[in-house]
């Protein structure tokens, strides 16, 4: 598949704040008649308006509230209810009573010109509501048999034009996989779903909604609109369903809450059985999607006088038939499924409309997939211990457990791309420094036609033209109410590196030390960051003049040694590691001081 993933999509994104006499504060929010869980329900500080939103099962966590303060608790279709959080954290939960009058079969309206040119209004007004950008938390899960299979848990600066996602650059992620018979599913771009959906536009990839028309006789010819409910406080929305008149699986139905007085829309549901037309492709060409259905669920909040993009929900299921390629597989595996039937639940959050993370420097193909990113980048202890913490369910932590136990885990701290097992798909085509790992290239040619040039008897020239090698220097930069944090790592790219040395000996010897040199840089460049006082733009100075030292050191080693053909030179650059990093290459890889 190209879209499916993991972890179970609750949420509750943290206020950075704390101070003296506060504590953390726990929750849930609930129906006041129903005492079910409202998910994704906003809770927020009366004093600054920064707030969380609650997980599926309505439970919230704020990390640092006095007990004086104010908190504000909303809900689409309930009345706002205002709370000292000390009366929440003795009752531990807060009930919302619903706002809404459902009409009833006598009392409804709205198969009227006047319903049709409002949504065809708020179509319009989603078109022309304009850019914004924002800190933005993503989670994505998969099942099937009741098991996790994938986990994604990501934090991107989000690019949104109204109601759409025009891009997601990514700021740091972890992936968690569970193998079923000996099989993984991963979603290659875990994020691509969500940013294909306009539902103000015209949508080759999903089903079409009544916000994209702009007429009301085309409007009108595809879709019945009935108002089904109304709420009046604070201020007049409407509830208006939408059914398709096309039934084959290119249309979504489902529900709408318009404010009347501003033709905005507040909330969008949009459902689709057997979907045929969607983004979602098989891996295998000869492999079926079959009976896909799509649930879509976005809310938008405002800010700055406009609505942005609140939360973003998607679920889908569909059966995974495999093509008569599978038939030999089965042959050989009795536990062999011709058909699997998964479902994938996700939710992307806009949390911080207005500011924007400091992406990592590092150098990457933009183009790649975000499995591919997040291996591309080392684990970030410090960032994930202070990023919005989650409200996890249990399950959410058994799947976790699951994942360490049984499992990989990618772009965390148990991962270790030069792992064995991390093979195939997962192997990552960078490594980050470290003195217990050693690197090696693979593919390395041995045959005559490769060998370097002599320039004596003993061939102890080579070229420049024989070996590529590149590393970079990843710095992640965080603000902090003490100033800028800064996490730095040596990364080699296996990727655009390669040597056609003929010995893999001396190729070994040779791109560690490279390696090891690259990092004494990384060492000195951290020890300029963690002065006090910094700018981002001495920042980014710092890091500029430190890859170029890099490239200075490591183009003097590969020159002076001859890109390692002169051992006794290779032994004075070892003894400098050595000396800076306590690693012997020359003891590792069993060479002796005079081996030559």
């Amino acid at each position: 598949m190209r879209f499916t993933g993991s972890f179970i999509c609750s949420v509750a994104l943290l206020l950075p704040s704390a101070g003296m006499g506060q504590a953390p504060l726990q929750g849930r929010v609930m129906d006041a008649r129903t005492q079910e869980p409202l998910p994704y329900a906003s809770v927020a500080t009366a004093k600054d308006g920064k707030g969380v939103i609650t997980n599926e099962e309505g439970v919230f966590r704020i990390p640092s509230v006095a007990a004086e303060d104010t908190l504000l608790f909303s809900y689409l279709g309930y009345h706002r209810l205002r709370m000292a959080a000390g009366e929440v954290r003795t009752r531990h939960e807060v009930l919302l009573q619903p706002s809404v009058t459902e009409l009833s079969a006598v009392q409804v309206v709205g198969r009227n010109d006047a319903l049709y040119d409002l949504v065809i209004a708020c179509g319009k007004q989603l078109r022309q509501a304009g850019r914004y950008e924002g800190k933005t938390y993503y989670q994505l899960e998969t099942r099937t048999l009741d098991l996790p299979v994938e986990g994604v848990e990501c934090f991107y600066n989000g690019r949104f034009n109204g109601a759409d996602i025009d891009a997601l650059d990514l700021k740091q992620g972890r992936i968690g996989l569970l193998p079923v018979h000996g099989r993984y599913m991963v979603n290659l771009n875990t994020s691509r779903a969500f940013m294909l959906l306009h539902p103000a536009e015209r949508n080759s990839a999903f089903p079409a909604t009544p916000l994209r028309y702009r007429s009301r006789k085309a409007l009108r010819k595809a879709f019945d609109l009935t108002v089904v409910a109304t709420m009046h406080a604070p201020q007049e929305l409407v509830q208006v369903s939408f059914t398709p008149k096309d039934t084959g699986g290119a249309f979504f139905s489902g529900k709408l809450w318009i404010e009347t007085a501003t033709a905005t829309v507040r909330s969008m549901e949009l459902d689709c059985d057997r979907c045929t037309r969607h983004p979602f492709l098989p891996m295998g060409p000869e492999d079926e999607l079959r009976d896909l259905s799509i649930h879509y669920l976005q809310t938008f909040s405002t800010w700055e006088g406009r609505p942005v993009v609140n939360t973003v929900a998607l679920e889908y299921a569909y059966t995974y038939h495999t093509g008569p390629e599978a038939a030999r597989i089965a042959e050989r595996d009795p536990a062999f499924r011709n058909d699997w039937k998964f479902r994938t639940k996700g939710i992307l959050h806009l949390y911080a409309p207005g500011e924007k993370f400091i992406l990592p420097f590092f150098r990457y193909d933009a183009g790649q997939m975000d499995y591919r990113k997040v291996l591309s980048m080392p684990y970030d202890s410090a960032f994930w211990a202070n990023a919005p913490s989650l409200v996890q369910t249990d399950r959410q932590q058994r799947d976790e457990t699951l994942f360490a136990q049984q499992g990989l885990l990618l772009g965390t701290r148990e991962m270790d791309p030069m792992e064995r097992g991390r093979s195939g798909f997962f192997e990552s085509t960078y490594a980050f420094w470290s003195p217990a790992m050693r690197i090696h290239l693979k593919n390395l040619l041995d045959s005559a036609a490769s060998a370097p040039p002599t320039a004596n008897a003993d061939g102890a020239t080579a070229t420049a033209d024989q070996l590529h090698l590149v590393a970079q220097l990843y710095l992640n930069v965080d603000r902090t109410p003490e100033g800028y944090r800064t996490f730095s790592a040596t990364v080699f790219d296996g990727f655009n590196s390669w040597c056609h040395l003929p010995e893999k000996e001396r190729s070994d010897l040779l791109l560690n030390i490279y390696f090891d040199l690259c990092e004494v840089e990384r060492r000195r460049m951290q020890a300029a960051l963690d002065a006090p006082g910094l700018s981002l733009e001495r920042i980014r100075d710092i890091h500029a003049e430190a890859e170029k030292a890099m490239e200075r050191r490591t183009a003097a080693f590969l020159k002076d040694t001859h890109y390692g053909a002169d051992r006794q030179v290779m032994k004075r650059w070892n003894d400098l590691v050595r000396k800076e990093l306590g690693v012997d290459n020359f003891k590792i890889f069993g060479l002796a001081d005079g081996d030559g």
